[in-house]
């Protein structure tokens, strides 16, 4: 008898309808679970919802809130900046305002001192005229007379002092005009054309100012110096100031000589060195420094004696250096009237210079001094 064989069970053997079952009772189960999960929460929970709903309100209203604060903000931002650049505006024109007071406050000082300074001088030049005119009437009479608008008085700051002054008028060329064309062209003119150029007729008018003021119980001497010097008032020995006749023929002299060569200084300087006495205030009238000197130590030429300018600015001044450091007597005040003169920028400085050293007084006079 045949054996029979034992049957195995599969799990897919399962019929399609007994799957779709199952699955189906599986959905329907979870639809009720959650349904009733839904329907207790609204039963059970109605303070929940509103304490949801209430939230969702706040939060709208704060982000409309938000957006009003931003706008707000964002105008504050625009109102600060302009702030901002109005102040520093404000600086601006506050530190503007200060500098201008600043300003006018030094203006305010500096008048000031000028006041005070013309009110001494006012009181100072009062002084020396009451000086003079109680010495006008004890002695009845002026050193030189000067017609025409010649007696104006300035105040120069110029000590017309001392008890033997000499005046030393620079008599070269260069003294015939203030340019070096109009120099070599008046140069080359008549002798009466020289004698009328302006430049050397306001440096005769100055000698003849000085000697109108000079103290009346002092002594004078008038030299003049190119590449010589000259003694023009009397034989050369100091002359009283009351005797008027040989300073005005001294004068006269000058109005009738054109002028003519180089500047030797050093000359000038060792003239007046020898003098006995020694003269204890000078007044140098000069347009430049020296352009020539005895010891041939620059070996210069005077620049308007020649087609060609050979003597350059610093060489002058060189020159001038080597004069002042070793032939200026101590004791002696210089005083320095100096007229403008093209091509020669250390001249005021170097005058300047030895002013001070010398306790004297340095002048650039105006267009219409004296």
């Amino acid at each position: 008898m045949a054996k029979k064989r034992k049957r195995t069970v599969n799990v897919f053997t399962l019929s399609f309808l007994d799957v779709m079952a199952g699955g189906f009772g599986a959905v329907i189960l979870i639809f009720l679970i959650i349904n009733h999960t839904i329907v207790k929460t609204e039963k059970s929970d109605p303070e929940l919802l509103n304490e949801i709903r209430l939230i969702d309100y706040q939060t709208e209203q704060a982000e409309k809130n938000r957006a009003e604060l931003m706008e707000v903000v964002g105008d504050l931002r625009n109102r600060i900046a302009d702030a901002k650049e109005r102040i520093e505006e404000l600086l601006r024109e506050v530190e503007t305002k200060t500098d201008e007071v600043d300003d006018v406050e030094k203006n305010a000082i500096d008048l000031s001192a000028t006041l005070e300074l013309l009110r001494s001088e006012i009181q100072s030049a009062q002084m020396e005229l009451d000086l003079l005119e109680s010495r006008d009437e004890a002695s009845g009479k002026t050193p030189i007379e000067i017609l025409g608008e010649g007696d104006r008085q300035y105040l120069t700051g110029l000590y017309v002092g001392g008890n033997h002054i000499l005046i030393a008028l620079d008599m070269s060329a260069s003294m015939l005009d203030k340019t070096i064309v109009n120099i070599v062209r008046t140069r080359n003119m008549s002798v009466e054309r020289q004698l009328k150029s302006p430049k050397w007729r306001r440096a005769i008018d100055t000698v003849e100012w000085l000697a109108a003021n000079l103290p009346l119980d002092s002594n004078v001497q008038i030299a003049g110096f190119n590449e010589s010097v000259k003694f023009l008032v009397g034989d050369g020995d100091w002359s009283p100031v009351l005797e008027t006749d040989p300073v005005i023929e001294a004068v006269q002299l000058l109005r009738e000589t054109p002028p003519e060569g180089g500047t030797n200084l050093e000359r000038l300087f060792r003239r007046f060195s020898e003098m006995d006495p020694l003269p204890d205030n000078i007044f140098l009238i000069t347009d430049g420094l020296p352009t020539m000197d005895d010891s041939n130590r620059s070996n210069l030429t005077h620049e308007f004696l020649r087609r060609k300018l050979t003597v350059s600015a610093n060489e002058r001044h060189s020159l001038f250096l080597d004069i002042q450091r070793s032939m200026v007597p101590i004791g002696v005040t210089i005083n320095v009237i100096l007229f403008p003169l093209e091509g020669d920028p250390w001249a005021a400085g170097a005058f300047w210079s030895l002013c001070y050293q010398t306790a004297g007084t340095f002048m650039t006079p105006s267009e219409d001094w004296p």
